[in-house]
C-alpha cells in the first residue's frame, strides 16, 4: 500500500610579523571592559587607510549576560562543506612573469608570499589552463598541434614539453611550499584538429574527436603525474556557452558535455586507473540547469564529481539552489577575476573579499581567482580582457629590473587562506543584513575557528561576536574587513532562530549524509503560487517534472496580442508568439524591477500553466518574476505566482480564468530580458471555479509516495513562520509520488540524488 507523508503542499599558527605595513588601530577597536575568557586574534584590513592583513590587539571573549544590538552568532555543532582551497591559476602570461622576468630572489619571496601559510597567505587550490587561453604569452597553443587540414587521432604528436620551461616548475615549488596544495585543469579549447573550426578559436567539437579528448586529457594527467604533479580534478571544457571570436574557446551544450563525459571521458578515465575527478559545466551562476542536467542522468552522474562555478553571470545563491536540488553533489568556484571596471582599490577589495565570504556561505569547497599574476598593462594578453586583474602585479623599473607588488585580491583571499586550512569545515553563523557586517566561518581540522567579516556598509559598524556563552564586540571601519581566529571548545548552542536557516539531513546510497539548508532569502527563489491566503512553493531540480493529470494543451495563439515595457528595435514582442524559437523578444537593456511583458488573449481563457524559453539566450532569463491577471487590462490585484527565474520556465498555478496576463521581472541584472517562445497551456478537465474553490479549502496538500527507504521526508519551520517539507530520492533511479495541490492531484517525477522542496507561508 502506499503510504501518506502529511506534512506540507507539497589551529592555525599565528606570526607574529604583518603581512601589511601600518596597525590598524583605526580600523577596528573592540569592548574589553570585562574580564577575558580566553583571547582571539585578529588580523584587519582596511584599504581606505592603506592597510591590508595587519595584525590587530587580540580581543578577549565576555563571559555571561547576553550581547545587545548586531550580533554574528556562531554554532560549530552545525557543520556544512569541507573546504579544498582558495587560490587563482597560473596561466601562461602569469607563469611567464614570475617564472622569467622576476630573478630566483624575488621569484622564491613572490611563491613564498603565495603559498607558504607561515611567511604568506598559503594558497591551496590552482586551477590550471591546459594549453592557451586568453592569457598567453606567444598565441594559442594546445600539446597536440598539427598543421591545418591534418588531424593527429592517436595523439602521436602529444606532448606537454611547452609547459616544462616555466609552469611545471612553478607548480612543483608551489607543492614543495604547501604539500596541501589541489590542482585543477581546464581546456580552453581542444587541438584545433579536434574541432568544426580546424582551429582553437570557435568552433564545437567534431563527432569523431570526442575519444580522442579523452585520451588528450588522460595523456595529459599522465604526463604530469610523470613530472610529480597529480591533477585532483579536471573540467570538460572552462566556459563552454561561449565562444570567443579572439582567443580559445570551444562550444559544448550540456547535451555534448554528457556524451563526452558518460561514453568517453569517465571510462577512459576509469580504464587507466586515473582517479582525477570530473567537474561538470565550470561557467557562471545563470544557467544551473547545465550541470543539473548532467547529475539528472545516472549514467553521466556517476562520472561527474560536482559543478565547477564562475562569476560573471546570474548570483552566487545559484550554488545554493544546486545544491539543494543535488545535494550529493559539492560545488567549487574556479573562477573570478577583478579588474579595473571595478574602480577603486576600495572597490576591488570588496568585491574580492565578498566573493570569499559568500561563495563559501554557498556551499563552494573552493574559491578561485583568475590570473595568479600580471603585469602593468594587465597582461601579457591574448585576445582577451585587457582590464583583468591579478593576485600579484609584476612590474619592470626604469633600470630594467623586476619586481611584484601584492594587489587587493592577494589580501582578499589572505584572510581566508592563511587562517581556513585544507580540510576545515564551515560551520553555521548569520550573517547581517545588506550594507553591514557580512562573514563566514569555519572550524579547522585542529580545532581552532576562523570568522571572516566585512563591513560592506558605509559607515562605521559596531557589532557582536557570539560563540556558545561566550561573546565580544567590535567595530570595522567602512570596507574594511576582519579576521578573528580563536580556539577552545563550544559552550552551549545560540538559539536557532538567531541563525535564520534550517538544515535538513539524509541519508544516501553510499551512506554519505547529504544536508540541505534553506533560509528565507533563499525560498523567494522557489516558484509559488497563490492558493486561497496561503503561498505554496515548490522547486523542480533539471530532470525533474511536477505535472498536472492528463495532457496539458498549449493554447493557440491566434487571437493572441502582446506588449511589454521596452523593447528592443529587432526584437519586438510579437515574436516572443511567433513559433519560431530562433526569434526573440528582449527588452534591448539589462534586466530592472518592474519591466513587463503582457498577453491580451482576446476573451477571458482558463490556463493553469506559463511557459517561457529563453534557452536560444541562455543568459538572458527573467532574474525573478511575478505573474498578474486582469479582466480588464487596468486592475490587476495580488501576484498569482511569483519566483526565481531560470532559462526554461514553466509557472504552474490552479486553474484560473483571465483575459490579461502579466509577467514582471522582480531582480536585476546587466543581461537583457528574453524571451523566445512563450506558451499558456490548459489540463484536461479543470475548471478555473472548481480550483479557486478547492484552493481556498486546501492551505496545505499531501505528498503521497511508494516504497520503502529510497524516498526519504524532512520538514522544518523557518523562523519566519514558513512551514518547509523536502522529499529526497536516495535511490539509483527516478521515484514518482503524488502531490494533492488545490484540488488536483499532481505526478512528481524526482531524479536519482536529488531533492524537492514545498513551503507554505501565510
Amino acid at each position: 500500500m502506499p503510504r501518506r507523508l502529511y506534512g506540507l503542499a507539497l589551529g592555525v599558527a599565528m606570526v607574529a610579523a604583518s603581512l601589511g605595513t601600518t596597525a590598524a588601530a583605526d580600523s577596528a577597536s573592540q569592548d574589553v571592559s570585562a574580564a577575558p575568557a580566553g583571547g582571539v586574534d585578529v588580523w584587519v584590513s582596511d584599504p581606505a587607510a592603506g592597510t591590508y592583513l595587519t595584525q590587530a590587539p587580540s580581543v578577549s571573549w565576555r563571559l555571561g549576560g547576553a550581547p545587545e544590538g548586531s550580533t554574528i552568532a556562531i554554532d560549530e555543532t552545525r557543520r556544512y562543506q569541507r573546504m579544498e582551497g582558495f587560490g587563482a591559476s597560473f596561466t601562461d602570461s602569469s607563469a611567464w612573469l614570475v617564472g622569467t622576468r622576476l630573478d630566483t630572489e624575488r621569484r622564491n619571496a613572490a611563491m613564498r608570499d603565495l603559498f607558504s601559510a607561515r611567511d604568506g597567505i598559503g594558497l591551496s587550490f590552482v586551477r590550471q589552463p591546459m594549453g592557451a587561453s586568453d592569457f598567453a604569452v606567444e598565441g594559442n597553443y594546445s600539446y597536440d598541434d598539427m598543421p591545418a587540414g591534418e588531424t593527429d587521432p592517436t595523439l602521436a604528436h602529444f606532448s606537454i614539453d611547452h609547459d616544462r620551461a616555466y609552469i611545471i616548475p612553478l607548480l612543483t615549488q608551489a607543492r614543495k611550499l604547501n604539500p596541501q596544495l589541489t590542482l585543477m585543469a581546464s581546456p580552453w579549447s581542444p587541438p584545433g584538429w579536434m574541432k568544426t573550426s580546424d582551429n582553437m578559436i570557435g568552433g564545437n567539437l567534431k563527432p569523431d574527436a570526442y575519444q580522442p579528448l579523452a585520451d588528450y586529457f588522460a595523456k595529459f594527467i599522465q604526463a604530469y603525474a610523470d613530472e610529480g604533479i597529480p591533477i585532483r580534478y579536471i573540467s570538460p571544457n572552462n566556459e563552454p556557452l561561449y565562444i570567443p571570436g579572439g582567443y580559445p574557446g570551444l562550444g559544448l551544450s550540456a547535451e555534448e558535455a554528457g556524451e563526452l563525459i558518460r561514453n568517453h571521458l569517465g571510462p577512459t578515465l576509469r580504464k587507466h586507473e586515473i582517479d582525477t575527478r570530473i567537474l561538470g559545466y565550470d561557467h557562471n551562476w545563470d544557467v544551473i540547469s547545465y550541470p543539473e542536467s548532467l547529475y539528472a542522468d545516472p549514467e553521466t552522474a556517476r562520472h561527474v564529481h560536482g559543478t565547477a562555478w564562475h562569476c560573471y553571470g546570474g548570483d552566487v545563491r545559484a550554488q545554493s539552489l544546486s545544491h539543494n536540488n543535488y545535494p550529493a553533489k559539492p560545488a567549487y568556484h574556479t573562477e573570478c577575476s577583478g579588474g579595473e571596471w571595478e574602480g577603486t582599490d576600495e572597490d576591488g577589495f570588496a568585491g574580492a573579499i565578498g566573493l570569499v565570504i559568500n561563495s563559501t556561505r554557498d556551499w563552494a569547497k573552493s574559491v578561485v581567482r583568475w590570473n595568479m599574476a600580471l603585469d602593468a598593462a594587465n597582461g601579457p594578453t591574448n585576445g582577451g580582457c585587457l582590464t583583468c586583474r591579478g593576485v600579484l602585479k609584476v612590474t619592470q623599473d626604469a633600470n630594467g629590473g623586476w619586481d611584484y607588488a601584492k594587489t587587493v585580491d592577494y589580501y582578499a583571499l589572505g584572510h581566508a587562506s592563511k587562517f581556513v586550512r585544507p580540510g576545515a569545515r564551515r560551520i553555521a553563523s548569520n550573517t547581517l543584513d545588506a550594507g553591514n557586517v557580512a562573514d563566514v566561518a569555519f572550524v579547522n581540522p585542529d580545532g581552532s575557528k576562523a570568522l571572516v567579516a566585512h563591513n560592506s556598509g558605509t559607515e562605521r559598524t559596531t557589532f557582536q561576536i557570539q560563540w556558545g556563552d561566550r561573546w565580544f564586540s567590535y567595530a570595522l571601519a567602512p570596507g574594511a574587513a576582519a579576521t578573528f581566529v580563536w580556539s577552545g571548545r563550544q559552550h552551549g548552542e545560540p538559539d536557532a532562530d538567531t541563525i535564520g536557516q534550517v538544515d535538513l539531513a539524509f541519508r544516501a546510497a553510499d551512506g554519505s549524509r547529504p544536508v540541505v539548508s534553506y533560509d528565507s532569502g533563499l525560498l523567494t527563489s522557489l516558484d509559488q503560487v497563490r492558493v486561497g491566503e496561503n503561498w505554496l512553493g515548490y522547486s523542480v531540480p533539471t530532470g525533474g517534472a511536477l505535472e498536472p493529470p492528463g495532457t496539458p494543451t498549449a493554447l493557440p495563439r491566434d487571437a493572441w496580442t502582446v506588449s511589454a515595457s521596452a523593447s528592443a528595435p529587432a526584437d519586438p514582442a510579437g515574436q516572443a508568439i511567433d513559433g519560431d524559437p530562433a526569434t526573440r523578444w528582449s527588452t534591448g537593456a539589462g534586466m530592472a524591477p518592474g519591466d513587463w511583458f503582457q498577453v491580451d488573449l482576446g476573451a477571458p481563457t482558463s490556463f493553469s500553466e506559463i511557459s517561457l524559453d529563453t534557452s536560444g539566450s541562455p543568459g538572458d532569463f527573467v532574474r525573478g518574476y511575478e505573474v498578474y491577471v486582469s479582466d480588464d487590462g487596468e486592475t490587476w490585484g495580488e501576484p498569482i505566482a511569483r519566483g526565481g527565474g531560470r532559462t526554461q520556465l514553466r509557472v504552474l498555478v490552479p486553474p484560473v480564468q483571465a483575459r490579461y496576463v502579466r509577467i514582471v521581472n522582480t531582480g536585476s541584472s546587466g543581461s537583457w530580458w528574453s524571451i523566445h517562445e512563450l506558451n499558456l497551456l490548459a489540463p484536461d478537465g479543470a475548471t478555473a471555479s472548481n480550483a479557486a474553490a478547492a484552493g481556498a479549502n486546501a492551505a496545505v496538500p499531501a505528498v503521497t509516495t511508494t516504497g520503502e527507504g529510497d524516498l526519504q521526508r524532512r520538514t522544518a519551520s523557518l523562523p519566519d513562520g514558513t512551514q518547509l517539507e523536502v522529499v529526497y530520492n536516495a535511490g539509483r533511479q527516478v521515484a514518482t509520488f503524488e502531490v494533492s495541490w488545490a484540488g488536483t492531484a499532481y505526478t512528481y517525477r524526482l531524479p536519482a540524488g536529488a531533492t524537492a522542496a514545498f513551503t507554505r507561508a501565510g
